[in-house]
């Protein structure tokens, strides 16, 4: 009996001693599969991370789709303005893009609301230049047309004035807060389309923009032309463009580039366009055609003569 308590009292100190040489080895196994497992668990949560991330991103972008379908601009914007931040930068072009579609499907029913010879008569004793929909409703003591101002500011609409009547359009200054969320080609679209809803070029068929801007803003949507080919809004500033051209080229009919009565070059355009080309070096195709023009008028005292309106027709055509 005590013999066999002095075996396996024996034979417990022996693995015991075993057990405690391999410790360090067992150890130093343990660290490097602690530190693997460490690593794995990281990138692990990383991915649940970035998935969490992609997820929320999209949850995001399909709430919104309804409030378009639905045609609710107040909703989308308010949505819009709330939650842009936290998609990707396509998902939030694609809400942008959506919500100018939606502005301009609506747009016409909003003018038919503004027609009407009783509100048109009342907005004459409201209207300010510059001063949102929102603040003017707060100015009128007339229900209704305070409920249409407030409205249609709050569904993202300006008030605009021409040739003695008032209208909405599309306010895409409002737009400029999403730039930081859209690609590149929208941010820059967003800036051109912002430039036209701050200050028009023309009303009541004459240019309200100096004769340098109206070649600037040419060359600005020349150069998106160039840089986005494949943008979703190349057709947009395409047409946008070709009325620049033909501004810059022509005026406008109560602001002819050449005085009917003489036909002399406007003298404020000769010095805005040869401005330009002073201070551009592009060999851009507009600058091309307005430095062969100037080069022309130069050389012919600055009148509409046979070869101008030559030159005209075969660089600049009106449609």
């Amino acid at each position: 009996m005590k013999k066999h308590i002095v075996l396996t009292a024996a034979i417990a100190l022996l693995m015991g001693l075993k057990a405690a040489s391999s410790a360090p080895a067992l150890a130093e196994s343990s660290a490097g599969r602690g530190t693997g497992t460490s690593e794995a668990a990281a990138s692990a949560k990383a991915g649940v991370t970035g998935a969490a991330v992609l997820s929320h991103a999209e949850a995001v972008y399909r709430a919104a789709l309804p409030l378009f379908s639905s045609g609710n601009l107040p909703g989308a914007i308010t949505y819009m303005n709330t939650n842009l931040y936290a998609v990707t930068p396509y998902q939030a072009t694609v809400l942008t893009l959506k919500l100018e579609n939606l502005h301009k499907s609506l747009l016409p029913s909003w003018e038919k609301k503004f027609s009407s010879s009783e509100v048109q008569r009342k907005l004459i004793s409201v209207y300010k230049a510059g001063v949102s929909m929102v603040k003017l409703a707060e100015s009128t003591e007339n229900a209704s047309l305070r409920a249409l101002l407030k409205s249609a500011g709050e569904s993202g609409y300006k008030l605009e004035t021409a040739e003695g009547t008032f209208f909405p359009v599309i306010d895409y200054a409002a737009y400029r807060k999403y730039k930081l969320y859209v690609t590149e080609d929208i941010r820059d679209y967003i800036s051109i389309m912002a430039t036209e809803s701050d200050l028009p070029p023309s009303k009541d068929n004459g240019l309200v923009i100096a004769w340098g801007d109206v070649a600037s803003r040419a060359l600005t949507q020349e150069q998106f032309i160039q840089t986005y080919p494949k943008s979703n809004r190349l057709s947009a500033v395409k047409t946008l463009y070709n009325m620049y051209a033909v501004n810059t080229f022509y005026g406008q009919n109560n602001t002819p580039l050449f005085h009917y009565d003489n036909l002399e070059m406007d003298l404020e355009a000769q010095k805005a366009y040869s401005s330009i080309l002073a201070k551009n070096s592009s060999t851009s195709p507009f600058l091309q055609k307005l430095d062969g023009f100037m080069k022309l008028m130069k050389s012919n005292g600055y009148l509409l003569d046979d070869d101008a309106e030559q030159y005209l027709k075969t660089e600049v055509p009106q449609s």
